[in-house]
């Protein structure tokens, strides 16, 4: 009679298959590999950051000795970020990871035309920006009130763009400590259980390699 090569794969999915059954059926398994991470997403994915900042970047060609640039670079939550060019600065914006983009420019006439981008990823931070930039520009055209024109004109510009939330980043962070918990914990667990049963004995006494017992249950 031919003897029959023994098919480690076919162990290995059995073996597989076996392992998450047992997994299901151990109250103490799920609770931490599967209820416990999904309350840690639950509860940080409703909790925002404390702090608050505007990330603005400057057009390259902008007026920057201007009285506007200075009075927004004095503003605690404003932070300008410097070094990133206009196509780089486009794309961070349509993502949300930075809130406007701004360009003052001066007019033949004298006026000062400031254009400001903001995005629907960041709502929020781009309603507050205006109202700030629209209380700078109105008590600069308060003060040359006797001109015809008004010294700043303020245009507004939103682009469309995805809405991040908190959960987009926390979400990440839980599975990967959900995978992190369940691989080093697990195994140990698994293999002390399989050894007081007596069943890590008996799996050492058929063809399964070792090495195959042992990825199964990682």
């Amino acid at each position: 009679m031919k003897d029959i090569k023994y098919n480690h794969l076919r162990a290995m999915l059995s073996l597989t298959k076996a392992s998450l059954k047992a997994m299901t059926r151990n109250p103490s398994a799920v609770v931490f590999n599967l209820v416990f991470p999904l309350i840690f997403i639950l509860v940080f994915g409703f909790i925002g950051g404390s702090s608050f900042k505007i990330d603005v970047v400057f057009e390259k060609n902008s007026d920057t000795s201007n009285y506007i640039y200075r009075e927004l670079t004095n503003r605690n939550t404003i932070s300008i970020i410097k070094n990133l060019d206009y196509d780089a600065a486009f794309s961070e914006l349509e993502k949300g990871r930075i809130d406007a983009v701004i360009n003052i420019e001066n007019s033949p006439s004298g006026q000062q035309i400031v254009s400001l981008k903001t995005t629907k990823a960041s709502p929020e931070r781009g309603s507050i920006l205006k109202v700030i930039i629209s209380e700078i520009v109105n008590k600069q055209n308060l003060a040359y009130s006797e001109a015809q024109v008004p010294k700043t004109e303020l245009k507004e510009i939103e682009i469309e763009g995805r809405r991040y939330k908190t959960i987009d980043f926390i979400l990440p962070g839980q599975l990967g400590f959900s995978l992190l918990s369940a691989g080093v914990f697990g195994t140990a667990f698994i293999f002390i259980s399989l050894r007081q049963t007596l069943v890590l004995k008996r799996f050492f006494a058929t063809p399964v390699k070792k090495f195959t017992l042992f990825s199964v249950n990682l």
